[in-house]
C-alpha cells in the first residue's frame, strides 16, 4: 500500500548560512512520498540564490516541489497559510530555514500518527539544541542542563507532566509554551478545519495549538527528531517582547471561551502571570506597557 503523502513546507527568511543545510535535511528523509514547498519571504541576504542552487536536486527528489520567491515580506503566519493553500499532503510539517530535521523524522511520526485514534491531530517529537555549526549543545535553565528542547522548555512546569498522555497538549497547559516548533507532524485537514494560522498574531504557532486543543488530542513521541538551532540571529529582546504582548492578546481573545467553559479562574491566573512578567521588564516600551494597562482596564480583572 502506498504511504500517505506528506507536505513539508519551509518558510525562509535571511538564513543564507543555514538554508542549504535545512533543505538537505528534508532531501535526506528516509520517507519517500513527500512534497516540498519553500517560500522565501523576501529575504534581504543571499537566501534566494542559496535556494536556487538546490532546485534541481529538489525537483528530482520529491514527488512535487514548489519554490515561491515572494516580492514582499508577509510575515510567518501569512507565509505558512500560503503553504497550506498549496499543500496536497494528508499530513503536513513545517521546518524553519535555520533548523534541521533528522533522517527518520517523517517516517517515525507518520507511523505514530497513523496508529492513533482519529481524535488525535498532531504528534510532537523532541528536538535537540544545535549550534551554528550543527553541533549538539547543552542548554541550562535554572538548575536543569540538557540538550533536549522539551526538557528545557518544560523544566519549570509544576502544573503538569508532559510525559502524561492525558495532560500533554491540553488547553490548560499551552499558554506557557513548551512544544518544540520544529518537531511536529499534523493532519492537514484538521489544521485547515480550525482556520490555519491566525494572521492577527506575531507568534504563529501558539494560537494554532490553542485552537486545535479545543477539538483534538495531541501526542508526544519521546525521541528527538530534529535539531533546533541556536545562533546570534535566532532570538532578540525585541522578539521576546513581541511574543509576550502576543500572549496577552491571545489571552484577551480567549476570555469568552474560558468563561463559557468554567475556566475563568484559570484564565485570570494566566493573564496575571503574563501581565506581571511584562510589566517587570525594563526593555518593554512605553507603548507596549500602555497597551497592557489598557487591557487590564478593559477586561476589568477582579481579584
Amino acid at each position: 500500500m502506498e504511504k500517505s503523502l506528506v507536505t513539508i513546507a519551509m518558510p525562509a527568511y535571511n538564513h543564507e548560512k543555514f538554508v542549504q543545510e535545512a533543505i538537505k535535511s528534508v532531501i535526506d528523509q528516509n520517507y519517500e512520498n513527500i512534497e516540498f514547498i519553500i517560500i522565501n519571504d523576501c529575504s534581504t541576504d543571499n537566501t534566494h540564490s542559496k535556494i536556487c542552487e538546490m532546485i534541481d536536486i529538489c525537483k528530482n527528489r520529491f514527488v512535487r516541489f514548489e519554490y515561491i520567491n515572494s516580492d514582499k515580506n508577509n510575515g510567518i503566519a501569512k507565509t505558512l497559510n500560503k503553504c497550506l493553500k498549496w499543500a496536497q499532503g494528508r499530513y503536513c510539517s513545517f521546518s524553519a530555514s535555520d533548523d534541521v530535521i533528522y533522517r527518520d523524522k517523517i517516517s517515525l511520526l507518520v507511523k505514530e500518527l497513523e496508529r492513533l485514534p482519529d481524535n488525535y491531530v498532531i504528534v510532537f517529537g523532541d528536538a535537540t539544541y544545535i549550534n551554528e555549526h550543527g553541533e549538539v549543545v547543552r542548554v541550562q535553565k535554572g538548575s536543569i542542563e540538557s540538550e533536549s528542547v522539551m526538557i528545557i522548555l518544560a523544566s519549570d512546569r509544576d502544573d503538569f507532566n508532559y510525559l502524561n498522555e492525558d495532560e500533554f497538549g491540553t488547553y490548560k497547559t499551552l499558554f506557557r509554551g513548551y512544544l518544540p516548533a520544529v518537531s511536529w507532524l499534523a493532519k492537514t485537514e484538521c489544521i485547515l478545519d480550525v482556520g490555519g494560522f491566525n494572521e492577527d498574531f506575531f507568534v504563529e504557532d501558539m494560537p494554532l495549538w490553542i485552537a486545535l486543543s479545543k477539538k483534538y488530542r495531541f501526542k508526544f513521541f519521546n525521541q528527538s527528531v530534529a535539531g533546533y538551532r541556536i545562533h546570534s540571529q535566532s532570538t532578540s529582546t525585541s522578539f521576546h517582547n513581541k511574543m509576550l504582548i502576543d500572549l496577552i492578546k491571545l489571552l484577551e481573545s480567549e476570555r469568552d471561551y474560558c468563561i463559557q467553559n468554567n475556566l475563568y479562574d484559570f484564565w485570570k491566573k494566566m493573564m496575571l502571570l503574563w501581565l506581571k512578567e511584562i510589566l517587570q521588564k525594563e526593555s518593554i516600551s512605553l507603548e507596549q506597557k500602555k497597551y497592557v494597562i489598557d487591557v487590564v482596564r478593559k477586561i476589568k480583572i477582579k481579584t
